[in-house]
C-alpha cells in the first residue's frame, strides 16, 4: 500500500453495520501483524481479535471515550509485556495495524481503555500475563451523515471542521515542527520533500481527543520527537501511544518514498537534545536522517 494515500483516506468510525469480518480478512490481519517488524523487536507482544454480539457490551465502560466501545462486530486487541517503552512500541504497532485496515477497507475506532484488567475482564483474557495496551473497535461503518468532523479539544470545547485539505487536525506540521531550536519555525523551501511529505503525515497521527501532545525539531541529522510529559484529561498511557502513533507515520511515509531502512530509537543521547524545550516536554525518541 501507499502508506500516504492510507493515512489521508482513514477516518474513526463510530457507527458500525451488523456484517462480520470473514475468515479471510481476519486471517490477513493476523498474518500481517504476525509478519510487521515492531519498533521494538525484544518486547513480547500478541494479537487477539473478539468477535460476537456480546463483545461490545461487555467492553462498555471498559474502553472508549466516556466508556463507549460503539457495539462494533469485531475488537482487535494488542496485548504487550511491560518493558521499557512498551507504550510507544504498542501506539507504533497499532498505527501500522489501522492502515492496514485502511487498505483492506475495514472501518475502525482506536478506543481507549480503562485499565488493563478491566480489558481482559471483558474480553475473556484474564489468563494472559501480558497487559492489554490497545483496543480496536473495527468492522463495516455505516455511511457518513456529512462531511462534518469533530475536532474534541476538551469535553466542553468542541469544534466542527470540513474533512477538507488537512483533514482538519487540531495543528498542522508548521506549527509542530521546529527546526535547530523549539519554537523556531521550519524554512520549508529548504527540505527535503519527502521529508516534508514525512511530517504531514506524523501531523495526521490519531490522538486522544486530537490534541496532538508531541512536537518534532529537525536538527540534521536528527530528528527528535518530543512528547508532553503530562496533560489534563489525557492518561500517561495515552500520552506514549500517540507519540508511536506519530512515529509510525512519518516513519512509514519517509521510507516510503525514500528507500531508506531505519528506525526510530526511543534511547535519546543527552548531547542530541536541543536547548529550549519547555520543562513540561520530553525527548522520546529521534531518528537518523543519513
Amino acid at each position: 500500500m501507499k502508506y500516504i494515500e492510507a493515512i489521508e483516506k482513514r477516518q474513526s468510525i463510530r457507527e458500525f453495520r451488523k456484517k462480520e469480518l470473514s475468515d479471510k480478512q481476519t486471517a490477513e490481519i493476523r498474518e500481517f501483524y504476525g509478519s510487521f517488524k515492531p519498533l521494538i523487536p525484544e518486547i513480547g507482544t500478541e494479537l487477539v481479535i473478539s468477535t460476537g454480539e456480546e463483545i461490545g457490551t461487555r467492553l462498555e465502560g471498559s474502553t472508549g471515550y466516556r466508556g463507549h466501545s460503539f457495539n462494533a462486530p469485531a475488537y482487535i486487541t494488542i496485548l504487550s509485556e511491560v518493558k521499557d517503552h512498551y507504550l510507544i512500541n504498542a501506539g507504533y504497532l497499532a498505527e501500522n495495524l489501522l492502515l492496514k485496515l485502511v487498505d483492506m477497507d475495514i472501518d475502525h475506532c482506536w478506543l481507549t481503555t480503562n485499565g488493563s484488567d478491566n480489558v481482559k475482564r471483558a474480553l475473556f483474557l484474564e489468563d494472559k500475563d501480558k497487559e492489554a495496551v490497545v483496543v480496536i473497535a473495527c468492522g463495516f461503518g455505516k455511511k457518513e451523515r456529512s462531511l462534518l468532523r469533530l475536532d474534541i479539544q476538551t469535553p466542553s470545547n468542541v469544534k466542527v471542521s470540513k474533512r477538507a485539505g488537512h483533514i482538519a487536525p487540531k495543528i498542522a506540521q508548521d506549527e509542530m515542527v521546529y527546526h535547530r531550536s523549539w519554537g523556531r519555525p521550519v524554512d520549508w523551501n529548504t527540505v527535503d520533500p519527502h521529508l516534508d511529505l514525512a511530517f504531514y503525515a506524523g501531523s495526521l497521527a490519531p490522538s486522544f481527543l486530537n490534541k496532538q501532545p508531541y512536537r518534532y525539531v529537525l536538527a540534521e541529522p536528527y530528528v527528535i520527537l518530543y512528547r508532553l510529559k503530562e496533560d489534563q484529561g489525557t492518561t500517561y498511557e495515552d500520552l506514549f501511544l500517540d507519540a508511536g502513533a506519530t512515529m509510525a507515520n512519518f516513519e512509514a511515509v519517509f521510507e516510503d518514498y525514500s528507500s531508506f531502512d531505519r528506525k526510530w530509537n526511543c534511547d535519546v543521547p543527552e548531547e542530541i537534545i536541543q536547548a529550549g524545550a519547555p520543562d513540561d516536554y520530553e525527548a522520546a525518541a529521534y531518528y537518523t536522517l543519513v
